[in-house]
């Protein structure tokens, strides 16, 4: 069988105020699917490290490519597409040194917010994704 390999990452900060805060993307609807706030995803090139995938996501999807820190979150999630091709989504965190890192967004989102933990939890719709953020 076929297996995709991913990456999901999340980019975070904290605030002038000491607050952990996660940059989230407000996606453009695409191939049926309604809009929705999501996180940084992406395929992973062949010979290229889930590492090297992830900061590669950031800079394409934010134009971000100053982070501080990141970080494997030894979690993953595995699923079968329509198309009967498993996918596994690794997750990592990309620290930046502060809240006010230039975003510019790429074509498949029209907007972003730095978000607390708690409005996180309310903007994105996937339970399993939302249990990455309990790791950073």
């Amino acid at each position: 069988m076929i297996k995709i390999q991913k990456v999901g990452v999340i980019v975070w900060t904290i605030d002038p105020e000491g607050n952990k805060r996660f940059l989230l993307r407000h996606n453009k609807p695409f191939n049926g699917r309604e809009d929705e706030w999501t996180i940084v995803f992406g395929g992973v090139e062949e010979s290229e490290s889930l590492e090297k995938a992830a900061i590669r996501e950031v800079f394409e999807e934010y134009s971000i490519n100053d982070s501080k820190e990141t970080k494997n979150l030894d979690y993953k999630i595995k699923f079968t597409g329509k198309d009967n091709i498993e996918r596994e989504i690794h997750f990592f965190s990309v620290k930046l040194e502060n809240i006010d890192a230039k975003v510019a967004l790429n074509e498949e989102s029209i907007g972003y917010d730095w978000v607390k933990i708690d409005k996180v939890r309310e903007m994105m719709k996937h339970e399993d994704e939302k249990k990455a953020f309990d790791i950073v």
